[in-house]
């Protein structure tokens, strides 16, 4: 059966302006076919099982060109597999998603459309630049930079765009101030304010303003490099006012929690103005055999309670009750103890915990002797409590929930973003983030941390001091959103030092 490909936007930039349909694509997705416009924090977030295949193309050097993708979405396709076109911004808006579109459907390969937010749009309100606004702006022309005399495609009835009260010029730096000259032969004063955009939505937008007459000079000053996106028009002055992303406190910053997406320190970051990257050492994938764990919950009456050492215990003991034919009834009259991660799983599933793990000094909860427990979590996080419950005289069952492995391209992108594509801080919210991350590095490796600024949580400051890294932020317990305040205030100090 053929399968289908989805040409997906994928927005400027930020995760956050990807639509509910893209998320939902990207995590059904057999294969991603992505564009070099498309984030790091967006491809960070893809399922561990997803192949990826880079397909993007800059002026002058392309990974795969446009010929070779057809072909690539279509060879897929006749295979059976779910395949995403990912592209920036929307696959219609200069995306060459419509050359895609017409090829695959014309050999009868199904296909659907998924919009995203343009550049177009989005770059200038991440800018503080609306594209219309009343008594100022009521028209808006969207036009390629690559265009005209000095650009790759046919030319632009300049006349007709220069009428637009606002002008938006994508993939535009290239021909910068050849197109302004043409603006204003075109009948646009030289006074026309002009911003140009590098990189907008991510932690690495730039802004640069001028007017047509003085751009050029501007950005060249400024070293602004492509990709950019230009606005032409009075709109611009508007940024002075309205420009609100530079004054999140975590704007410009790129911080990395080593773990799968989502995780808990994910949205506070956001909010104030972080790019957060997720790259988990390890993948978290079946055990061997789920007869152990499901035993066990054949049994659950003998247990007096369940310790839920991290999420993917809580996950793997819901899905498994299931399995077993039971439900989270079976745990009615047992005691729940939790680490603070595996809270948001437990009440995902409209379950609470009676009693925490000590995040900062692990201790074994108040059991009676003689009571049975069953221990659920990864071996890393199960075995410690395990045996320590051991230790104290208790009989418990720790059965595999899980099997982790270590690819080398996990290994490969956390040193790409230690050396090449630099962040700025690391947050931890466990320990076991600590271990995982530390044994895919090495000593070399090892070194790059200690230029960063370290954020964790009470559970993994102790494993990061014992391996001689001191955060700079930590919180008491295990709350993973109080770091982001204290991160914010960290990356803030090390902002203002640099400027003086």
């Amino acid at each position: 059966m053929t399968g289908t490909v989805y040409l997906v936007g994928a927005g400027p930039g930020d995760p956050g302006l990807l639509t509910l349909k893209a998320a939902r694509l990207l995590d059904a997705a057999d294969v991603v076919v992505y564009d070099n416009l498309v984030g790091d924090a967006i491809l960070d977030r893809l399922p561990a099982g997803v192949e990826r295949i880079a397909a993007g193309k800059e002026t002058g050097v392309h990974t795969m060109d446009q010929a070779a993708i057809n072909a690539l979405l279509e060879e897929r396709a006749l295979r059976g597999q779910t395949v995403v076109r990912l592209k920036g911004g929307d696959p219609f808006v200069f995306g060459r998603g419509g050359e895609e579109a017409d090829y695959l459907t014309t050999r009868g390969i199904p296909i659907e459309v998924v919009p995203g937010v343009t550049a177009a749009i989005g770059v200038p309100a991440y800018a503080g630049i609306p594209v219309t606004h009343r008594g100022v702006a009521a028209s808006v022309a969207i036009v390629t930079g690559r265009a005209g005399p000095e650009g790759e495609a046919a030319a632009v009835e300049w006349e007709r765009v220069a009428g637009a009260d606002t002008i938006v010029v994508v993939m535009g730096l290239a021909n910068l101030e050849p197109l302004a000259r043409t603006l204003v032969a075109a009948g646009r004063s030289p006074d026309t304010p002009v911003a140009a955009i590098r990189r907008g939505t991510t932690a690495n937008q730039r802004v640069v303003t001028g007017t047509l007459a003085t751009i050029g000079g501007r950005v060249r000053e400024a070293g602004l490099r492509p990709p950019a996106t230009l606005v032409v028009g009075p709109v611009v002055a508007l940024l002075e006012r309205i420009q609100w992303a530079e004054r999140r406190p975590l704007f410009g910053r790129r911080v990395l929690v080593p773990a799968d997406y989502p995780n808990p320190l994910t949205e506070p970051l956001e909010r104030l103005g972080a790019e957060v990257l997720h790259v988990a050492p390890v993948e978290i994938g079946p055990p061997a055999s789920w007869e152990p764990l499901d035993g066990a919950l054949r049994q659950l009456a003998r247990f007096a309670g369940v310790m839920f050492a991290d999420a993917v215990g809580v996950s793997a003991v819901i899905q498994r009750l299931a399995a077993v034919d039971g439900d989270v009834r079976g745990l009615a009259g047992r005691r729940l103890v939790a680490a603070f991660e595996s809270v948001p799983e437990l009440a995902r599933c409209a379950l609470r915990a009676d009693e925490l793990l000590d995040a900062a000094e692990p201790t074994v909860p108040d059991v009676r002797h003689g009571q049975a427990w069953l221990v659920a979590g990864a071996v890393d996080t199960a075995a410690p409590l395990a045996k320590r419950l051991r230790a104290h005289g208790v009989d418990c069952a720790a059965p595999p929930v899980c099997a982790e492995n270590t690819p080398k391209w996990r290994a490969d992108r956390l040193r790409e973003l230690l050396t090449t594509r630099p962040i700025h801080a690391i947050a931890f919210s466990h320990a076991v983030q600590v271990r995982r991350l530390l044994d895919v590095l090495d000593v070399e490796d090892r070194h790059g941390l200690r230029r960063l600024v370290l954020a964790a949580t009470a559970s993994a400051a102790g494993p990061l001091r014992r391996h001689g890294f001191e955060p700079r932020v930590t919180v008491p317990d295990d709350s993973a959103a109080a770091l982001a305040p204290g991160l914010a205030a960290a990356l803030g100090d090390e902002r203002h030092a640099m400027c003086r």
